[in-house]
């Protein structure tokens, strides 16, 4: 069995897409360029490419001109040089959930099984919402689950200044979901937030997870400093406003929790990102610090016994420092491989290459690894009662299920 334990499969729609390009590229630029983007693609990938070319170029070269904040700069000049790689996410977001998921299955067909994580954006970006509200995504996401028979196994976003945790209740025990993903850079953290109403939401989701399970319904959330919300709260520059959200995902803010929760089932997704990564490969271990992040996923891991992580959007394993990763990873996880998970974040990760040749790389990677990292590791890590029980009856309310698929969550 193998399991890809981090990928989306939600679509333009169910994005704040302008929102997006702000934050993840730090691109902030006026409607007329964001609205061309949204409508761009109608006529394919090679045409798509021809105009983002000829538009951008002459739009761009006179943006980077009035810019002076350098991550703007940067993320200028990437869309600039990497267009095949954003032309294919873009292209990406524009089909439907289920062509997307249908896509995924397929060209990665050596993957068993797929958890993919909702994402709750509505009250992050400001001034810029999505075209599918939440409540449909979720109604599409049970109804892929449904149609999968066994092979979706999806993540409830949460986003605790939204709504009580009742809707967590409702769609781990109803629903068809199997686990929680939060994304703290939205405008939250883990805890300790100064909004009562959003510290007991949190606070109220950690003791349904956890309490009294001896298998606690799974969390995944982001752990890694990118794509921090920029909205429209006054801060000095774009790369402080950005930090200020990034900081929000830290691991550190999850020391509180899980001496709180001790046994709470949780993924620090992206193991503190692929740029940190990048460094400990090309110049050692980082020195302790704030900044450091991944040492204190590690430690959370070695001191918890429920606290994994994953691989997810390391994109440096298409890079030419893939061996030095991989080498300098394994060191690292000594004594806790058992609690790293793999995961494509496709069709996030479609920025950097194929879905193929990601999984590729993985194996080239990890050789020793692979199977345990998307197997063994995984199903314990989503062993609950959603899995076990939850989930089979939703399934059956509806298409049925392949028991082979369900099979390896049972008690052991």
């Amino acid at each position: 069995m193998r399991i890809d334990c981090h990928c989306h499969v939600f679509n333009n729609d169910c994005i704040p897409v302008k929102g997006l390009l702000q934050s993840r590229f730090g691109i902030v630029v006026g409607g007329r360029l964001s609205d061309w983007l949204i409508d761009a693609g109608k006529d394919g990938a090679i045409s798509f490419l021809d105009a983002f070319r000829s538009r951008f170029s002459m739009d761009f070269d006179s943006l980077l001109g009035s810019l002076t904040d350098p991550s703007e700069k940067d993320g200028i000049r990437y869309l600039l040089e990497h267009p095949g790689q954003f032309v294919r996410f873009f292209l990406a977001g524009k089909r439907s959930v289920r062509e997307i998921v249908a896509d995924m299955i397929e060209k990665a067909d050596d993957i068993d099984l797929w958890v993919p994580l909702m994402m709750d954006t509505q009250s992050a970006y400001e001034g810029s919402s999505p075209l599918c509200g939440f409540d449909e995504q979720k109604r599409i996401m049970m109804e892929v689950t449904a149609e999968a028979r066994g092979r979706v196994l999806p993540f409830f976003a949460y986003d605790p200044r939204s709504r009580p945790v009742e809707a967590v209740r409702a769609a781990i025990e109803h629903e068809g979901f199997v686990g929680v993903k939060l994304y703290p850079p939205m405008g939250f953290k883990p805890c300790g937030n100064e909004e009562p109403a959003v510290e007991g939401n949190l606070q109220d989701l950690y003791e349904y997870c956890a309490a009294g399970r001896s298998d606690p319904i799974p969390i995944a959330a982001h752990c890694s400093w990118s794509d921090g919300v920029t909205s429209n709260r006054k801060a000095h520059g774009v790369n402080k406003h950005k930090e200020y959200y990034r900081e929000m995902a830290h691991p550190s803010h999850w020391e509180g929790v899980l001496a709180k929760h001790g046994n709470l089932k949780l993924n620090l997704a992206h193991f503190g990102g692929a740029g940190e990564w990048e460094r400990r490969a090309l110049t050692g271990p980082l020195p302790a610090g704030k900044k450091n992040w991944a040492d204190t996923i590690l430690k959370l891991m070695k001191d918890h016994e429920n606290v994994y992580t994953d691989l997810s959007f390391h994109g440096i394993l298409v890079g030419n420092v893939r061996k030095a990763y991989s080498r300098a990873l394994l060191e690292t996880i000594q004594g806790v491989e058992e609690k790293v998970l793999l995961g494509s974040d496709w069709y996030m990760s479609a920025l950097q290459c194929g879905l193929e040749d990601y999984w590729l790389r993985f194996k080239e990677a990890f050789p020793n690894q692979f199977n345990d990292m998307t197997g063994r590791n995984a199903v314990r890590f989503l062993r609950s009662e959603a899995t076990k029980t939850f989930l089979p009856d939703f399934l059956a309310s509806r298409n049925g299920y392949q028991s082979k698929y369900l099979e390896p969550f049972r008690d052991s």
